[in-house]
């Protein structure tokens, strides 16, 4: 009798570091089960904040366990950058660029460069081709690269002064890798505080996050952005497409709903196979 080809469910935690492969599916497999085993990691902290259970504690111990055999951030920066491959379609820049050409936005004093900064950098080299219209200031939480600062940007100082505002930030594949909920709701805040009046966010989500997701859709997330300070320019949404792309312009803060109404998960989607992707404002 032959072996069985049915793929077995995956264990909460497997030993053995993988070698990350060149494939696009080798590639997704690291990225997502990291993903995973972050939001798992934060649910068991919170969970151990309120009432310690060694259940909890030993779950916890093997969910790190198994990120550290992943190889950690290390690892799932690897797989991030391999994703930026050209031939995969994976660098996000490309789309910023094209915008930024196409709506004609410049530095407002001849001769200057617009000052960009890209949270969760993989390459310095994504603005290269537009050094001589932008200064790009990358950071990451882990730098892989000596021109990539590393920095938390949720611990960032706001500017001091206008002098210091940005332009653009660039918040692409970021926001979805913060694991806590209010967490990505101050990201949002703090980006509003780095740009100078009118200026501009751009900001990509894998499309689950908006399409899947039980307690976030796309009327929600306009309205968390319209809460903070943004208005939305222009978005690339194709069907089928893995990530959703979107440019929003600093405004003033508009009421669109009562506090409490943006700072707890309502069910906006029922049904098996969603994700519990969301943004809360404190």
């Amino acid at each position: 009798m032959g072996r069985s080809t049915r793929a077995r469910k995956e264990p909460i935690t497997r030993t053995g570091q993988p070698r990350i492969g060149k494939s696009s599916t080798a590639t997704q497999a690291t990225i997502s089960r990291f993903h995973t085993l972050l939001k798992r990691q934060a649910q068991l902290k919170s969970k151990l904040q309120s009432a310690c259970s060694s259940k909890s504690v030993q779950e916890l111990a093997e969910v790190e366990r198994e990120m550290e055999d992943l190889g950690g951030l290390a690892a799932y920066q690897e797989a991030s950058i391999l994703g930026q491959d050209e031939t995969r379609g994976g660098d996000t820049s490309k789309v910023l660029v094209t915008w930024l050409k196409e709506l004609n936005i410049r530095p407002a004093k001849e001769g200057s460069k617009l000052r960009m900064l890209e949270i969760g950098a993989l390459s310095p080299r994504n603005y290269a081709a537009m050094q001589p219209f932008i200064h790009n200031e990358p950071i990451d939480l882990n730098s892989q690269h000596p021109d990539i600062v590393q920095q938390d940007f949720l611990q960032r100082p706001l500017p001091l002064d206008e002098t210091d505002r940005y332009d653009i930030v660039s918040c692409s594949l970021v926001l979805n890798f913060v694991p806590d909920p209010h967490d990505r709701g101050k990201m949002l805040r703090l980006i509003h505080g780095q740009l100078e009046d009118y200026g501009h966010v751009f900001l990509v989500l894998p499309r689950p996050c908006i399409e899947n997701s039980r307690y976030l859709d796309n009327e929600l997330l306009t309205r968390i952005m319209r809460h903070v300070g943004f208005k939305e320019v222009i978005r690339k949404d194709k069907e089928g497409a893995k990530v959703v792309y979107s440019l929003w312009q600093k405004q003033k803060p508009v009421r669109v709903s009562a506090a409490a109404e943006l700072a707890t998960k309502r069910v906006l989607r029922t049904g098996g196979k969603r994700n519990n992707f969301c943004v809360l404002l404190k």
